[in-house]
C-alpha cells in the first residue's frame, strides 16, 4: 500500500484562480490527446486519459472549496475587457 502525502497551503483569490485555469487547461489538453491520438499511439492516449481523470479529480475538489471561499466567480476565466 503507497504511502499518500499531504500538502496543505493557503492562497489568495488570484492564485486559486490561476491555479484552477491552469488545471483546466490542462485536462482540456489531455482530452484532446486522449480523442486525437492515432491508433498507434493508443499508450499515449491512455495515459492522457488516466491524468485527465485524476486531474479532474483534483480540480473537482480545489473547485468546491474555492468557491465556498471565495464565490461563483473563481471559475471565471474570462480574460475579456470589463
Amino acid at each position: 500500500m503507497a504511502n499518500t502525502r499531504e500538502l496543505e497551503v493557503s492562497i489568495n483569490d488570484w492564485e486559486a484562480r490561476y491555479v484552477l485555469e491552469s488545471l483546466f487547461r490542462e485536462m482540456n489538453r489531455l482530452k484532446l490527446i486522449n480523442a486525437t491520438s492515432e491508433d498507434e499511439d493508443e499508450d499515449e492516449a491512455a495515459d492522457a486519459g488516466n491524468d485527465c481523470i485524476e486531474i479532474s479529480g483534483f480540480y473537482e475538489r480545489l473547485s468546491e472549496k474555492a468557491v465556498s471561499v471565495f464565490g461563483e466567480q473563481i471559475l471565471n476565466f474570462c480574460r475579456d475587457p470589463i
